[in-house]
């Protein structure tokens, strides 16, 4: 799916945020929130824009601002004339190690605990009374318990930081409400920059209960002036427009509605990049949309942005290994109320083994319909095989073969391209084909696959569309005639079995179009009782199988055997040779079908000296070779007699049959 506005891409294991930075996007911690009424229910919440985690040990909180009697925050490192030691007033700092993630908020209860929780329903992340510390160690600086710390009238709130040893503190953010009476202007003081003047401070109206205030957009401080201030980053925290930033929202507003939640794709793999969805709407406006999740005992939460109308998403991973990863979303409107959906497991596969024409065929009815993305070799080009298609054919290493299909199918393509095929898994009359969208050659003249079968093993009919080669007697030839678009010629292998060869006129391999003759050589070759080898593409026609060379190069004499079942026999030249003069040892020998063939040659008290031949053939052969007196490491064998063995197993009875030749070995003298 493409989205139709930006997406924040999350990269799991090594989180990557994309985003833009706003004018007037705070590079520090704000707040974002803060409800002055009932007493009991006073809270701030704090809201970190940034991309990375922010250890909270050395921020403080406070509306230390009594400024007629000059007792003000910023004088904390000097030790004394920092509070006013009023029990409604409060200096403290966060609990050392506390820290606020990425993208993250906290609520930070004024009272105690269990005040925020008899006015909410739910715990506070930090409170004044029982988490917050004091501003220095041995102090008592958090003021009353029982009594409101904010005036709803008229009051200052700051959030700054010091290091414990800095002779000045740095604004972090800063609050005014009702009106500039507890304004903070530095200006003049020694070690800082000169503040906004007091009259020229922007402020806050009050609310009255079942409201609270909060940033218009989310963490915007406007137009404050981001160079030359006391703040942590530069900013001069007394310059932001609060009358613009800061806004009266409802407290008592209803949940934000969350529905639609999807994952794409459904059943994912550990290479997947995971697609979440979901529709979030709201009466007063979202906040904020996140999606949580759990994946290998790691806990995250990254933000969703809106990708079309009150549609959010967000990608991540690929997470890269299998397992169990739980997911859910929670959202929170712009009046602070939150809520989310139930968690959903989702089981995180190891992805597929690479897809191969085998596993495709093996389980054809699974793809039917689908897209899918395969390798292969070009084994036969469009065009050349019949006259009214133009299908090619495609094979892999799996060794099964498959068909392209477009109306418009590229001619371009050569056998021997390897190509990579973005293709809709389809049948036809039955049979497999890939109606493609896209093919590109990423090697040109590779090795073309082909599969070297009897035709007793081609006749199963499980070779469709695949390269193949067989070898055989030629029984029977019938050359095209009439309205005929090729020939067909039957071939005998020694087991009895039989194919026809179909010969299309469109390859012009031995006929044209016009059903004339055009090659002659081939076709002297071609004539009844010649032993071939022809490769081609497996079909079959009428039940019966059915072989379609598609080049003249598919088809050559077999000079190596005979068709027929006969004796096994060995023959050696009858005359001794020297193998320092280079000279060799000819020998001849013949074995029936369906059978392992081992020639060996020993010396007179049976050690073997060398192999010459080893392997198991299904069709009857007789073989004429050489042997230039060399054991198998290639050295020279002493001058004398020995002897070739030619051992035979049948591989339908078991039985041995064994012929044996003796062989002289002369040595020259000068």
């Amino acid at each position: 799916m493409v989205l139709k506005k930006e997406i924040i891409y999350i990269f799991f294991r090594g989180l990557f945020l994309v985003s833009a930075v706003a004018f007037g996007q705070a590079d520090h911690i704000v707040f974002s929130e803060i409800v002055l009424t009932p007493s009991e229910g006073e809270y701030v919440e704090i809201t970190n824009p940034t991309a990375g985690d922010i250890d909270l040990s050395y921020y403080y909180l406070t509306d230390a601002t009594d400024t007629g009697s000059g007792k003000v925050y910023h004088k904390l490192p000097n030790g004394a004339d920092y509070w006013s030691g009023s029990s409604s007033d409060f200096i403290c700092r966060f609990p050392s190690g506390y820290s606020l993630p990425a993208a993250g908020s906290i609520k930070v209860s004024l009272r105690d605990n269990d005040s925020y929780a008899s006015s909410y329903g739910e715990s506070a992340d930090l409170s004044l009374d029982d988490d917050m510390l004091d501003a220095v160690d041995g102090s008592s600086t958090k003021g009353n318990a029982a009594a409101p710390k904010l005036a709803n009238a008229s009051e200052t709130l700051v959030l700054f930081y010091w290091d414990g040893t800095s002779s000045t503190v740095k604004d972090v953010d800063y609050l005014l409400w009702g009106d500039n009476s507890f304004a903070v202007d530095k200006s003049g003081v020694s070690g800082y920059q000169s503040d906004t003047p007091v009259p020229a401070q922007s402020y806050m109206s009050v609310h009255t209960t079942n409201e609270k205030l909060i940033r218009a957009e989310s963490t915007s401080e406007g137009t404050e002036t981001q160079s030359g201030g006391n703040g942590i980053t530069g900013h001069d925290e007394t310059s932001e427009p609060l009358s613009e930033t800061w806004i009266t929202a409802s407290l008592v507003s209803s949940k934000p509605d969350i529905t639609g939640l999807s994952l794409t794709p459904g059943s994912p793999t550990s290479e997947d990049v995971l697609l979440f969805e979901v529709t979030v709407t709201d009466d007063e406006g979202i906040a904020s949309v996140n999606l949580k999740y759990e994946f290998q005992s790691e806990v995250l939460s990254v933000p969703m942005s809106e990708s079309e109308s009150s549609v959010y998403s967000v990608q991540v991973g690929p997470l890269g290994a299998s397992g169990s990863l739980i997911y859910s979303v929670m959202a929170e409107d712009i009046t602070g109320l939150r809520d989310s959906t139930s968690k959903i497991a989702v089981t995180i596969s190891d992805p597929p083994e690479d897809m191969t024409i085998a596993s495709l065929l093996n389980d054809l009815d699974s793809f039917v319909g689908q897209v899918i993305e395969i390798d292969g070799v070009v084994t036969v080009a469009a065009g050349r095989l019949r006259t009214n298609f133009t299908e090619a054919f495609l094979q892999d290493e799996s060794g099964r073969g498959i068909i392209l299909y477009s109306s418009q199918l590229d001619t371009s393509f050569t056998r021997g391209d390897s190509v990579h095929v973005v293709a809709e898994v389809d049948e036809f009359d039955g049979k497999p084909e890939l109606i493609y969208s896209s093919i590109n050659v990423l090697k040109q003249n590779a090795e073309v696959p082909v599969e070297e079968i009897t035709i007793s093993e081609f006749n199963t009919l499980k070779y469709g569309y695949t390269f193949v080669r067989v070898w055989g007697k030629i029984i029977s030839r019938s050359d095209p005639y009439g309205t005929n678009t090729g020939a067909n010629i039957s071939i005998q292998d020694a087991s009895g079995e039989v194919t026809t060869m179909r010969i299309w006129n469109s390859t012009n391999i031995l006929f044209n179009d016009d059903m004339q003759l055009i090659n002659p050589e081939l076709d002297s070759l071609l004539q009844v009782g010649r032993i071939i080898e022809v490769a081609g593409i497996g079909g079959e026609y009428s039940g019966a199988s059915q072989l379609q060379p598609a080049y003249a190069t598919d088809i050559s004499e077999k000079l190596e055997g005979q068709i027929g079942d006969f004796g096994a026999t060995l023959s050696v030249s009858p005359y001794p040779f020297v193998p320092q003069l280079g000279e060799v040892i000819k020998y001849s020998y013949s074995f029936p079908s369906d059978a392992r063939i081992k020639l060996r040659v020993f010396d007179t008290v049976g050690r073997l000296i060398t192999t010459l031949y080893d392997e198991y053939r299904g069709i009857s052969f007789y073989k004429e070779a050489t042997w230039n007196g060399r054991d198998n490491l290639n050295r020279l064998v002493p001058g004398g007699t020995y002897l070739i063995h030619l051992d035979i197993i049948d591989a339908i009875t078991g039985k041995n049959y064994q012929k044996v030749a003796p062989v002289v070995i002369a040595v020259y003298k000068n």
